[in-house]
């Protein structure tokens, strides 16, 4: 299961484990940044990572795409970000 929330300037996601056997991941999604957190039991503090949009944006391509090294470019005549192997 998973909530979407949606403030003038923000984007929440959390994902939750239908188990219960892993703390929710919770995505922030601003213009310029994007952060992923997890509640930290044994330090009792969420565990926070930042990227920018840039990096998250390769981060979900990446799902579709099968193992290798690729680059990101980003083209002026394209409508679209290339992903070259």
């Amino acid at each position: 299961m998973f909530t979407i929330e949606i403030d003038w300037d923000e984007v929440a996601i959390t994902i939750l484990d239908d188990a219960g056997g892993i703390e929710d991941v919770q995505f922030f999604l601003y213009e310029d940044i994007v952060y992923i957190r997890q509640w930290d039991e044994r330090s009792r503090r969420f565990q926070v990572v930042h990227m920018t949009v840039e990096m998250f944006d390769q981060f979900r391509r990446s799902l579709s795409l099968p193992e290798g090294a690729y680059t990101y470019e980003v083209t002026r005549t394209s409508r679209s970000n290339d992903i070259k192997k």
